[in-house]
C-alpha cells in the first residue's frame, strides 16, 4: 500500500473513532435524570397531551407539507429575482413570468381539487 492510502486508511479510522468517542461519551459521563411525575412530558402548552407522541399523522398533513415544501421553494426562486429587480433583462422577466404562471396554475389546480380545505 501507499503512503497516500495508508494516511487516509489511518484518518478516517481516526476520525470514526472521535465520532464513536463523542457520541457515547455523553451517555457514559453525563448525569442521570430520573424524571418523575409530569416532568417527563413534552411541555407546550401547558395542557396535558391528547394523543401520544408516536401516533401516526392523517393524510392531510402530508399533503399540507408537501404543498407547504412546494411554495416556499417558490420563495427561494423570488428572492434573487426581486433583489435583483433593476438588472433583469427581457428573458429573465419572460422566464420569471413562466414559472410565476405554472406556480399559479398549481395553486389554482390544488384549490380547485380541495386540498387546501381542513
Amino acid at each position: 500500500m501507499t503512503d497516500t492510502t495508508i494516511a487516509l486508511l489511518l484518518n478516517v479510522g481516526l476520525v470514526g473513532a472521535l465520532v464513536a468517542f463523542f457520541s457515547f461519551s455523553s451517555v457514559l459521563l453525563g448525569p442521570k435524570r430520573r424524571l418523575g411525575g409530569d416532568k417527563g412530558i413534552p411541555y407546550e402548552t401547558g395542557l396535558p397531551p391528547m394523543a401520544a407522541a408516536n401516533a401516526s399523522m392523517t393524510v392531510m398533513y402530508h399533503r399540507f407539507a408537501v404543498l407547504f415544501v412546494i411554495f416556499d421553494i417558490d420563495l427561494a426562486f423570488l428572492a434573487p429575482w426581486v433583489l435583483l429587480r433593476d438588472r433583469l433583462t427581457l428573458p429573465m422577466m419572460l422566464s420569471m413570468s413562466v414559472f410565476l404562471a405554472l406556480v399559479g396554475l398549481t395553486l389554482a389546480y390544488v384549490w380547485r381539487k380541495g386540498v387546501l380545505e381542513v
